[in-house]
């Protein structure tokens, strides 16, 4: 104990543990996807790991696990099972963003849950909002899409058009518990399924000032304090591929190409040109990841163009992509299957690829136009953003 506190495991440790959690989180793969959730078993095993708590504030109980550290971690929970990386994420970038908040509120909430963890959109305002005595109150319904990790959250960060009353309209983020909210059963699609970014709705509600912060650029800026973003850049896809190189080799291993003659699927050009480019893009992967944390180290130069690690990890998107296809292109026939995990890695990629902030076409684009002295635009909707219908 210090200070009354639990200490915090040693890195190694913690990335022991995250590696631990691969073959659990690997059999409920299926699991996750037919439910559109991540299984409770998944969020149970890591939160008795710690490794929720590796993603905290510091502040708020949190261990101050550096960049490299949750790296490592958060890419053997990715080797396990994305849709539960990808909800982490969520919950530890949603989680800095509710620092734009009142302290006071933020103490209570942590004095009464010392392990809350946030869900929340900020894409677009799902709903208007008046300004009342002590507080805000919805008007009519809100409705707020694509909120991941939302079944198994205690709060959502929501973002809403207030009407003040001086006749002004501010953005704002309003803090909701999830047992005011009702989770949609609209979270049906082709990847990514075990993520559960169901819609969230909620009809007229009133919200306490106290959970309501204006400081809507504070919020977006809190992402980019620390090194907590370094540790995902390239985790998520690097686990993936991992995982995919893995699970060929387990399928190939004892299997031959019938209908070429071959008794080894190993003996085949194309099967070990396969092979060739996913271990090559996966190295690749992993020394980009090497050269974002390198930039931490004392001494070192650090990134000051945060458009570059965006336009980076979009490659390593892309590059596990490839990786993954071309493995899935010589499987057998039964790696169709839904319960195989090649061809879940492949549309949970996609799914990833299709979220807008992580979409090539964006980030490329937006660094294109930054190279080049033009505007960049935002990847976030403009202040007063109409609320979704």
């Amino acid at each position: 104990m210090l200070n009354g506190k639990a200490a915090a495991p040693s890195s190694a440790e913690l990335i022991s543990r995250a590696e631990s959690l691969i073959p659990l989180l690997r059999a409920n793969g299926s699991l996750a996807e037919r439910l559109g959730r991540v299984p409770d078993e998944n969020v149970r095993a890591i939160e008795e790991a710690g490794l929720f708590r590796m993603l905290m504030p510091a502040k708020r109980g949190g261990y101050g696990t550096g960049a490299a550290t949750a790296a490592a971690a958060m890419t053997h929970i990715a080797s396990g099972c994305p849709s539960t990386a990808w909800v982490m994420q969520i919950y530890s970038g949603i989680g800095r963003m509710a620092e734009s908040l009142p302290e006071e509120t933020l103490a209570e909430i942590y004095a009464r849950e010392p392990g809350a963890k946030f869900a929340g959109t900020f894409a677009a305002a799902g709903a208007v909002c008046e300004a009342v005595d002590g507080g805000v109150r919805i008007r009519g319904r809100g409705r707020w899409p694509f909120n991941s990790g939302c079944h198994h959250a205690d709060w959502d960060l929501l973002r809403v058009s207030i009407e003040e009353r001086d006749g002004s309209t501010s953005d704002a983020f309003c803090l909701v518990p999830l047992s005011e909210l009702t989770i949609a059963d609209d979270w049906h699609v082709m990847g990514a399924a075990g993520t559960g970014s169901n819609s969230v709705e909620c009809g007229e509600l009133f919200i306490p000032e106290r959970r309501v912060s204006r400081r809507i650029a504070d919020a977006f800026a809190a992402l980019q304090v620390g090194d907590s973003g370094y540790a995902f850049t390239a985790a998520l896809p690097l686990g993936m591929a991992r995982y995919a190189l893995e699970a060929f080799h387990d399928l190939a291993k004892n299997r031959g190409i019938r209908m070429l003659g071959y008794e080894r699927m190993y003996d085949s050009a194309v099967v070990q040109t396969a092979i060739a480019t996913a271990h090559t893009n996966i190295r690749m992967i992993e020394s980009y990841q090497h050269w974002v944390l390198s930039t931490l180290q004392p001494g070192a130069e650090r990134i000051t163009d945060p458009m570059l690690t965006g336009a980076g990890g979009t490659q390593c998107y892309k590059l596990a992509r490839e990786a993954i296809e071309r493995l899935f292109d010589v499987c057998p026939t039964d790696e169709i299957r839904l319960d195989r995990p090649i061809q879940r890695l492949l549309r949970d990629l996609l799914a990833f690829t299709h979220q807008g902030a992580m979409a090539p076409y964006v980030n490329w684009e937006r660094y294109g136009r930054h190279l080049v002295g033009a505007n960049a635009g935002t990847l976030l909707p403009p202040s007063g953003a109409k609320p979704v219908p």
